[in-house]
């Protein structure tokens, strides 16, 4: 997944793709139940969100994954990023945007395009998900299970 920024268009091309790629990934990994209200907010309806769910029933990550797949074949080469913010923004997810501004790759000395970088496998081995998953997920798990006890009732004779 290293890619290498040449002088020619086809490496910068193929290398902000991996980018926009890593930048998904990040955003499905991050959103969680969240991904409901972001397809509402990019205009999918009841039955798109719907059809999602059943399809991928098992898992959040998926049903993120499917959504942004969907917004992306959807709108083709209208897809953009700062449309993605917008909408994340919109929700009160505007730490995701925080979080994948943080990480914005900063251009090579003498590079014609903002934003350019080199992977190492090091650097793609730390934006791989098992490892985000790891680094981002540090919220308590909202269903936290609570035994009660039950006691028999007391009887008088």
């Amino acid at each position: 997944m290293a890619a290498l920024v040449g002088l020619n268009g086809a490496d910068t091309t193929v290398n902000a793709m991996e980018r926009t790629e890593i930048k998904i990934n990040i955003i499905s990994e991050q959103l969680g139940l969240s991904w409901a209200e972001l397809a509402r907010e990019l205009q999918f309806g009841v039955d798109d969100i719907n059809r999602i769910r059943v399809e991928n029933p098992n898992s959040l990550l998926d049903q993120s994954s499917a959504l942004l797949n969907l917004w992306a074949s959807r709108e083709g080469k209208r897809a953009k990023m700062e449309s993605l913010y917008t909408a994340l923004k919109n929700i009160d997810r505007a730490d995701i945007v925080t979080s994948l501004e943080g990480q914005a790759p900063q251009p090579l000395p003498g590079s014609s395009e903002e934003g350019a970088c080199r992977l190492s496998d090091r650097d793609a081995t730390l934006l791989s998900p098992s490892v985000l998953n790891e680094i981002t997920d540090t919220r308590p798990s909202r269903l936290v299970h609570k035994p009660r006890v039950i006691r028999p009732p007391f009887y008088r004779r």
